[in-house]
């Protein structure tokens, strides 16, 4: 199975990695898997912290056990947080799950409703993080149909 179908993980920086989910995966579909490795490839060999922006307008994980494995990569010293957006119920509810798992001072108070929210939220923790990256026109690929 192509799990690119679900979603999309770009690294923009040295620093910053943009996931966009397009799907929620259920119990006959598991890309969280693959996704969770190769996020964990990322953070331990990455030469500085690292930050993620999640996109979860469209999809998310929603595998508590999953959820958990993600929460754990917080304890790394090279995960240096994440921040994710959408104004779905659902989805906020599953980044609380999230939160629960992950540090306390890595994995509190990061979901927001729009991407400027999450940004300022990344910005706060690492200044100029986001900075090399023009948003509009990165999201506007992303929300043309595929």
């Amino acid at each position: 199975m192509r799990y690119d179908s679900f979603y999309d993980l770009r690294q923009l920086s040295d620093e910053l990695i943009f996931i966009k989910w397009y799907k929620t995966a259920n119990v006959n579909t598991r890309p969280e898997n693959e996704y969770i490795e190769d996020l964990r490839k990322r953070v331990i060999t990455a030469p500085r912290p690292l930050y993620f922006l999640s996109d979860l307008r469209q999809g998310r994980i929603v595998d508590v056990g999953v959820l958990n494995r993600l929460g754990s990569l917080t304890r790394h010293p090279n995960y240096g947080g994440g921040s994710a957006f959408s104004e779905d119920v659902i989805s906020s509810m599953f980044v609380g799950v999230f939160s629960k798992f992950a540090d306390a001072e890595k994995g509190s108070s990061v979901f927001y409703k729009t991407i400027d929210q999450a940004l300022a939220y990344l910005e706060a923790l690492n200044p100029g993080v986001s900075s090399t990256v023009d948003w509009e026109t990165f999201i506007a690929s992303f929300d043309s149909p595929k």
